[in-house]
Order: C-alpha cells, then sequence, then structure tokens
C-alpha cells in the first residue's frame, strides 16, 4: 500500500495553547483509522489540516494523489455556516454541479440511506441537531471520494440510523478502497468501522495500533480506553 497522507513534523497552537509540536504521522492508502483521546488533545484540529480547511504554522501535510484532491477529501462537518433559506435540496443542486461523481443514480442511493427526502425541501437552519448531523455525513460521501472524514458520525442519532448509516459507510469504504479517518468517542463504532487506532496525547501519538492486536491484547477498544483515561498505560 502506498502512503496517502504524510504528516511531517507540524505544530499547530492557538494562542499559547499549544496542540502540535513536532507532530508525524502517516497513513496508507486504503487504511480506516481512528482518531481517538481526550477531549481538547486535536483530532478534529488534525483532520481540518488534513482536508485543508486550516494549515499548520509548521511543517507539512502530503496528500498523494493526483486528482483534484479537494474534490478527493470529503469531510463530514460538525457545524454547518448556510446562508438563510438554503435548502438540502438547493445543496444537492449545488453539488451536482460541481461533483462528476454525483451521478442521479448515486444520489438516490445515498438520499435514501441518510432519508434526507423528510426534510429536504425545509431550510438547513431550521433542522434539528440530529438532521443536521445525518446532512453533513451525506455531504462528505457525495462525490464517492478517495479520503472520507468523519467527526463523530452518529451523535445526535437514533440507534436504528446509527447502525444503518455505520453499515452504509463501512461497505462503502470496502468496495471503492478509499481511505477513512474516524473521530469518534464511541468504541464500538471504531471496532466495526476501522482497521487501525491512533490514540493522540500531549500532541503526540500515544498509540497507534491494529483494531485486531488491540482486542487481542486488550479485549476491546472500549477496555483499552479506559485503561488510558484511568492512566494505566
Amino acid at each position: 500500500m502506498k502512503t496517502l497522507i504524510e504528516i511531517n513534523n507540524i505544530s499547530k497552537a492557538f494562542g499559547k495553547k499549544v496542540i502540535f509540536k513536532d507532530f508525524n504521522l502517516e497513513i496508507k492508502e486504503g487504511q480506516k483509522v481512528a482518531l481517538m483521546g481526550a477531549n481538547g488533545c486535536g483530532k478534529t484540529t488534525l483532520v481540518e489540516m488534513i482536508a485543508q480547511f486550516s494549515k499548520p504554522d509548521s511543517g507539512e501535510i502530503k496528500i498523494n494523489l493526483e486528482d483534484n484532491i479537494k474534490q478527493e477529501i470529503g469531510i463530514q462537518l460538525q457545524e454547518g455556516n448556510w446562508p438563510t433559506g438554503i435548502t438540502a435540496h438547493n445543496m444537492l443542486d449545488f453539488y451536482k454541479a460541481v461533483y462528476p461523481k454525483l451521478t442521479k443514480e448515486w444520489e438516490e442511493k445515498i438520499k435514501k440511506v441518510f432519508e434526507i427526502d423528510e426534510f429536504i425541501d425545509r431550510p438547513l437552519k431550521k433542522l434539528s441537531g440530529g438532521q443536521r448531523q445525518r446532512f453533513n455525513a451525506m455531504i462528505s460521501i457525495m462525490n464517492n471520494p478517495k479520503i472520507i472524514i468523519l467527526d463523530e458520525l452518529t451523535t445526535g442519532l437514533d440507534m436504528e440510523l446509527q447502525f444503518k448509516i455505520i453499515d452504509f459507510f463501512s461497505k462503502n469504504t470496502k468496495e471503492f478502497n478509499q481511505t477513512l479517518l474516524l473521530v469518534s468517542h464511541h468504541p464500538e463504532e471504531v471496532e466495526e468501522m476501522c482497521d487501525r487506532l491512533i490514540i493522540i496525547k500531549d500532541s503526540k501519538v500515544f498509540y497507534d495500533d491494529s483494531i485486531v492486536n488491540t482486542i487481542k491484547k486488550h479485549k476491546s477498544v472500549r477496555a483499552l480506553m479506559d485503561k488510558f483515561f484511568k492512566g494505566e498505560i
């Protein structure tokens, strides 16, 4: 597998708060990587830099793609700042104009998975938290990109939708050999969707192993995280 994402000696701070200092990481093409750790450790900051929404203060993030990088990175944003009155229908029309992979067939499939039709003509600013979560998750996959970034995928969703959406991403990333970065606080979600686990602590990679090895050594990702938060590893 080729190295798809190279993070070399990056540093990032917000004022006096240092998030990363000389941070390094490599992610191979097709890997499904979970990013875990305490609140504020930099998980969301890291994926936003990978998605080119922000830049490190120093160091380099290299995405080894020959295609249009911005069209090949799909990210689920936690918040959406949409103009007043804009609907999901409006956004789909816009994305169809700019995303070549958003065919009518693909549009109908993802609308069904994320159950968008129930609010497709409602202004996005008037959606409930769960509805916004579903729409934001759908945005990440609209172009069926080579890199998918999900940040707290199932927060605010009922259990039936959680299973449905997790199953969709698990099967789709496998079918198209997509690289997945999943920021999550849900160990069972990580076990279902990922093959590699990274824990970030003190601006460094504190833990990096496969999900298979993690379960062999610690019985489950939940058990590992319990030990981590208790300071037992």
